[in-house]
C-alpha cells in the first residue's frame, strides 16, 4: 500500500451475525385500498344519479299517458272528444229557445176574450176572438208565432167578420205563440203569451 496515497474511506462493517438498518422499500398494492375506495364511492355516486335520473322521466311521463282520457265512472263508456275544425250537427229534434213568456193585463172594463184551439196535423194554430166586454173598444187584433228556427208567422183578424179569427202555419213541434190588442186609445197589450205544442194525432 503506497503511504502517499490516502486510504479509502469503507462504511464500518457491521459486526458478523447482525445486520444494518433494513432501508425502506415500497411493497407492492401499498395505497390501494385508498384507491379502491375512492372509485366504489364514484361508482355508487353515478348509479345514484342514473337512478334519479329515470325516476325523474318515469313521473313526467304519467301525465301525458292519461291525456285524451276521461275517467270512467261506474262503468259508463268514456266521452268522445270533438276534433278540431269538425263542424257539430244540431240533433233533427232540437228544443225550441224562445223567450220566456209576458203578458199585459187590459184595462178594466175593456176585457176580450180570445181563444187559441190546437195545432192541426199540418202544425197550423188557429186564433179566434169570442167577443168580451171590451168588444167596442177594440181597433185591432193580431196573432203571431214564432217557430223554434226563429221564423215568424203573423196576421190581422177582420174583426167585421161573423167569427174573427186568424190561422198562421206553425211547426210539428212547440211554436210560441203570442196575440196583440189594440185598443182605440192606440195603446197596444200583448194578452197571450204561450208555447203551443204539436200533439201527433192517432
Amino acid at each position: 500500500m503506497d503511504p502517499t496515497q490516502p486510504e479509502s474511506q469503507q462504511p464500518p462493517q457491521p459486526p458478523s451475525g447482525q445486520q444494518g438498518p433494513a432501508s425502506p422499500s415500497i411493497a407492492p398494492g401499498v395505497g390501494a385500498p385508498g384507491v379502491r375506495w375512492v372509485l366504489v364511492r364514484a361508482a355508487a355516486l353515478g348509479l345514484l344519479i342514473i337512478i334519479s335520473v329515470l325516476a325523474l322521466v318515469w313521473l313526467a311521463s304519467i301525465p301525458l299517458m292519461s291525456v285524451g282520457h276521461v275517467p270512467v265512472n261506474g262503468g259508463s263508456a268514456p266521452m268522445d272528444t270533438i276534433p278540431q275544425n269538425q263542424p257539430v250537427t244540431s240533433p233533427t229534434a232540437a228544443k225550441p229557445v224562445l223567450p220566456s213568456p209576458t203578458i199585459e193585463q187590459l184595462p178594466k172594463n175593456s176585457e176580450v176574450y180570445i181563444t187559441i184551439q190546437q195545432k192541426d196535423l199540418a202544425g197550423r194554430v188557429t186564433i179566434r176572438f169570442d167577443s168580451g166586454p171590451g168588444k167596442s173598444m177594440v181597433k185591432d187584433i193580431e196573432g203571431r208565432l214564432t217557430r223554434p228556427d226563429g221564423s215568424v208567422d203573423s196576421a190581422s183578424m177582420d174583426l167585421l167578420a161573423e167569427f174573427p179569427e186568424v190561422t198562421l202555419q206553425g211547426s210539428k213541434s212547440t211554436d210560441r205563440v203570442e196575440v196583440f190588442v189594440r185598443l182605440l186609445s192606440g195603446k197596444t197589450y200583448r194578452v197571450i203569451d204561450e208555447m203551443v205544442p204539436y200533439r201527433q194525432r192517432l
